[in-house]
């Protein structure tokens, strides 16, 4: 009787995986066909921070750069000229993934001609893949092209070298996470390993965090639970967290459980969207802010004793948000 108990369960946990695989086959293993692009190429390199000169010229106290979270090839060029215009002052900026809607020649070149002319095609950039720049796959695949676009620090962790990585201003450590090329256990373990030492070594300087998937998804039906469960306890030691990936902006603050060895000070999370792909923002008291259905990115501002962060609506310049931390 057992056995046929068992044989049974087996057939119907078979059978229903074959549904859902049958059902979500395209979404999750599926890449569309790529567009043809009919007009001359534009060979673009940009400027990172693997550059040591880049980095020496940026040793300054006080940084004015801007954050953008998912693009998908939604701003044109006039949207990345406003944005250049509005910020003459920025040193530079930095983008959490999903720029390019995919991974391909007609998508990069869109990218490309989004920032000729408008200053931004030429200051350096913080970046980092997000799932729309993997190839869809069984273990879905960073193109080696991506890394040769932005040559990025080699000091992350060893398996992600070049697409998670940190930068150190005087003032400032920024940490960068590519959260889609994480597929087996130790990647999250090792990526959590080497962000809590990456952290705890910044000393007296702000931290910010950037990584495409948020630890606190903010649309519905689009939890993470591994990243929370990676990356929840490591953040304690942060600032300020960024993510992308949910299409909406929202603001909360983690007021960790205090350790009697160590003064505790709150963490913000920020999940924000720059392109016009829209989710609604999950139900939840726990937001100080949010935004569902338009664009926006932000301007930071560090000093020596603090960090400001302005959220703006990216067509009209209103301010949604602003956040300071003072030391």
């Amino acid at each position: 009787m057992k056995r046929w108990v068992g044989l049974i369960i087996a057939l119907v946990l078979l059978t229903a995986t074959t549904i859902v695989c049958s059902l979500r086959w395209q979404a999750w293993f599926g890449n569309p066909a790529e567009p043809e692009w009919t007009e001359p190429e534009i060979d673009h390199r940009f400027v990172t921070f693997n550059n040591d000169s880049v980095l020496h010229a940026l040793q300054c106290d006080t940084l004015s750069f801007l954050l953008l979270g998912d693009i998908h090839n939604s701003l044109s060029n006039s949207d990345m000229s406003l944005l250049s215009e509005r910020h003459p002052h920025i040193q530079f900026w930095a983008q959490m993934g999903d720029w390019m809607e995919r991974p391909y020649l007609y998508y990069e070149q869109l990218m490309y001609q989004s920032l000729l002319g408008t200053r931004l095609d030429s200051l350096p950039i913080v970046a980092i893949p997000g799932n729309h720049e993997y190839l869809k796959g069984v273990v879905k695949t960073l193109p080696e092209h991506w890394k040769e676009i932005f040559p990025n620090p080699q000091n992350g962790p060893a398996r992600f070298l070049g697409t998670s990585y940190y930068i150190d201003f005087p003032h400032l450590r920024l940490i960068a996470i590519d959260t889609d090329g994480l597929h087996r256990v130790s990647d999250y373990t090792q990526v959590a390993f080497w962000l809590t030492k990456t952290l705890r070594e910044a000393g007296k300087k702000f931290t910010i965090v950037i990584m495409h998937h948020p630890v606190y998804s903010t649309a519905e039906g689009r939890s993470n639970p591994m990243m929370w469960a990676a990356f929840h306890s490591a953040m304690r030691e942060a600032d300020v967290v960024f993510s992308g990936h949910d299409h909406n902006y929202a603001r909360r603050t983690e007021y960790y459980k205090a350790r009697f060895w160590k003064k505790e000070e709150p963490t913000v999370f920020i999940s924000t969207n720059a392109s016009t792909k829209k989710y609604p923002v999950k139900a939840n008291n726990t937001y100080e802010a949010s935004l569902s259905g338009k664009p926006v990115y932000e301007h930071i501002f560090i000093t020596p004793t603090s960090l400001s962060i302005k959220t703006y609506n990216l067509h009209s310049y209103e301010i949604i948000d602003k956040v300071e931390i003072i030391r």
